[in-house]
């Protein structure tokens, strides 16, 4: 793949991924990172902390999110769950429309190519 390319699926990821962080969390209530790459990666989609982190802390700086810390009962690591805001949750289904309706055009238009 060449740079072009990489450049643009970054982009096109980005978009899609931030949405489907806001899926999960509307269905789960909330989760921490590594839980959502587990999810990702079951469902097909190849996820990296690298990727998910830093987006989940731009989504929370953008107050998409909320986050709270909490420590397991038995001895575990402190981990940081996230959970949709007012904010998150008023855009997602927006941005779920706008999906589809980019979805159905680009089906229309392969269809009539």
């Amino acid at each position: 793949m060449n740079e072009v390319e990489q450049k643009w699926l970054a982009q096109l990821r980005k978009g899609f991924l931030e949405m489907c962080v806001l899926v999960v969390l509307r269905e789960q209530g909330s989760s921490y990172g590594f839980a959502l790459i587990q999810q990702f990666q079951a469902s097909g989609m190849e996820v990296n902390e690298g990727t998910l982190y830093p987006m989940l802390n731009r989504m929370h700086k953008n107050g998409w999110l909320e986050s709270n810390w909490e420590t397991p009962t038995d001895s575990g690591h402190p981990r940081r769950f996230y959970s949709l805001s007012k904010l998150g949750s008023r855009l997602l289904p927006a941005m779920i429309d706008t999906f589809r309706q980019q979805q159905a055009a680009l089906a229309y238009l392969l269809e009539k190519s």
